[in-house]
């Protein structure tokens, strides 16, 4: 439980940026799904909406190439558009919402990560913003994400580390505006069925 009580303090850190104020959060409860993937949730009636994280565990990835994980989550905002509600970034991807809307956009968030569409216009179009991104300095990358390094980065390169990810691997922190059960509830719905192996659609869903 303490590698839970570490992955959630740090990400309820990060979800708290989504407000203007501190948040008081109860003390999380973590447990794991029956895929393996690590579920953290932590209530608080008092924040205005709800939040979620989705979280690689660093330690199961150490052989990545430089700058795979922000190409990948740069491929992964083209799947999600312009939905004003989750972003991917860093490490991970985050989710702010309506308590009401929790259960909808995070299976809409899940469904992105586990059936993630990677074929060669859309890693195009992702790699040309992110070093556009980095050229213009508008945002604090890893010193690790550079333009070379993302230059380097084949379609393969996404694809193969696309592949590697798997619930095990993974952290899902709830947090804000949610009760417990509905929250174990929607975690299960958006996450309950992901298999260990991970395959990217190769052509843009319909």
């Amino acid at each position: 439980m303490n590698k839970f009580k570490t992955i959630a303090i740090a990400a309820l850190s990060l979800l708290c940026i989504y407000t203007a104020k501190a948040q008081s959060f109860k003390e999380p409860v973590g447990y794991k799904l029956k895929n393996g993937m690590n579920i953290i949730i932590s209530e608080n009636d008092q924040s205005p909406k709800a939040y979620s994280s989705f979280t690689l565990d660093s330690k199961a990835f150490g052989d990545k190439k430089d700058g795979v994980v922000e190409l990948l989550n740069a491929v992964l905002n083209e799947n999600a558009g312009k939905n004003p509600n989750i972003s991917f970034n860093d490490n991970s991807a985050k989710l702010a919402t309506s308590s009401a809307d929790l259960e909808k956009d995070l299976v809409l968030m899940g469904e992105l990560i586990q059936h993630a569409t990677i074929d060669q216009h859309t890693f195009n179009t992702a790699k040309a913003k992110l070093v556009m991104s980095l050229k213009l300095h508008d945002y604090d990358y890893d010193q690790t994400v550079n333009e070379n390094s993302i230059n380097a980065l084949t379609l393969e390169d996404v694809r193969s580390f696309y592949r590697q990810l798997s619930p095990e691997k993974t952290f899902l922190t709830i947090a804000g505006a949610v009760e417990l059960n509905t929250a174990k509830a929607s975690a299960k719905k958006a996450f309950g069925n992901w298999n260990r192996k991970q395959e990217p659609a190769l052509t843009v869903a319909k």
